[in-house]
């Protein structure tokens, strides 16, 4: 059932989605000697769970993790070296169904010139012509849109962080529609970026921000109020009511990753017993279920998928419906989106029109009940 799916990712970095197979390549190319246990050897873990590789790093320890994701990060060094883990990245989930991406880049890992405290245009331009190489390759091939978003990482210096937005307006590219503020949630408050939030809009770009991963429902609140329309995680607002419908009254998507959130919000203790992916969408919150750092957690878009089934209950015309939200909040040009939607709606078979018709007729009253009876008016 996962496999004949098609699916939408609005949610990962790109130098978190290396894998533990192409951080050894990457490693070999430069000359970097790994840490002896960096990688888990052949044998000592799932191939089946993890067929790319897996790292070796204390998954209970956030510390551990961005220690791992700084080593790998800094593997990735030049343009064919974008190239190749955006290559990877989208080649194998475009094969497990994948029919639009959104990747998150940073012009300040990719250009930072730590000794003038600037980042280099030239240099920049030469990486992400990498990155779009492959993007055309695998749309070429595969029929896979990808677009991307800029990035202001909030733990950098506020002086930094202005730097990559004034960058961002001045270097635009037409394949960078979107414009996120990440890295950790715990440092500064969104209203410490305010010129950087009306840049943004100036540009425009359409903002999606990380928020209610590890902080409280008043960061998603927060995010709200500088413009974000998606947010990326957002799951602490499962905790206010009032912030429930405001999600659902203004259609604002949340970009969960499940596997990542098991790993780093420390309340889940390891587990997905309390993760409120199921409580959130049954509440009518528009989601997509996205991978983060795919690399990193070993996973992609078909393992999210499967876990939204298995773990979660999530049948074949909910994970279609997830889809199709992911798509209406995609930062893309509208006739493109139109055309993903469309081309999603002919993936419904008789059988599927059948079961969300039943689906419907046994929901309670609500906004999802709402929403899942308008995907019926669809039905040709």
């Amino acid at each position: 059932m996962i496999s004949t799916l098609p699916k939408v990712i609005l949610h990962e970095h790109i130098e978190g989605s290396v894998t533990p197979e192409l951080a050894a390549i990457l490693a070999q190319k430069h000359g970097v000697t790994l840490p002896s246990d960096f990688l888990y050897p052949e044998g000592q873990y799932d191939k089946s769970d993890f067929p790319n590789g897996r790292y070796q790093y204390d998954e209970s320890d956030f510390g551990a993790f961005v220690t791992a994701y700084d080593v790998v990060a800094d593997l990735v060094r030049d343009a064919d070296d974008y190239y190749l883990v955006m290559k990877d990245y989208l080649t194998r989930n475009a094969e497990q169904g994948l029919v639009y991406c959104e990747m998150i880049t940073s012009a300040f890992h990719m250009c930072h010139d730590p000794k003038t405290n600037s980042l280099n245009a030239k240099q920049y331009h030469a990486f992400m012509d990498g990155i779009l190489r492959a993007m055309d390759e695998v749309k070429a091939k595969y029929g896979t849109e990808t677009r991307l978003h800029a990035c202001g990482v909030r733990h950098l210096s506020l002086e930094e962080f202005t730097i990559s937005a004034d960058f961002v307006a001045a270097e635009p590219r037409p394949e960078v529609t979107g414009f996120n503020i990440a890295g950790n949630e715990m440092a500064g408050e969104f209203a410490d970026f305010e010129y950087a939030h009306k840049l943004v809009a100036q540009i425009p770009l359409q903002k999606s921000y990380h928020a209610g991963e590890i902080r409280g429902p008043e960061s998603i609140r927060d995010a709200l109020a500088c413009g974000a329309k998606r947010i990326g995680h957002g799951i602490a607002a499962i905790k206010d009511p009032a912030l429930i419908q405001t999600l659902i009254d203004e259609q604002i998507t949340l970009e969960v990753a499940p596997s990542s959130n098991r790993i780093l919000v420390t309340e889940f203790e390891q587990s997905l017993e309390k993760h409120p992916l199921r409580r959130l969408y049954d509440a009518g919150v528009r989601l997509s279920i996205n991978t983060d750092d795919a690399g990193l957690f070993g996973t992609d878009v078909a393992k999210e998928y499967r876990l939204a089934q298995q773990v979660f209950g999530f049948n074949r015309v909910e994970l279609l419906d997830v889809t199709l939200c992911a798509l209406e909040a995609a930062f893309v040009e509208d006739e493109i989106k139109q055309s993903l939607i469309a081309n999603v709606y002919t993936q419904f078979n008789q059988q599927d029109w059948q079961d969300l018709e039943l689906h419907c007729q046994q929901l309670p009253d609500g906004a999802l009940k709402q929403r899942l009876q308008s995907r019926l008016k669809e039905k040709k």
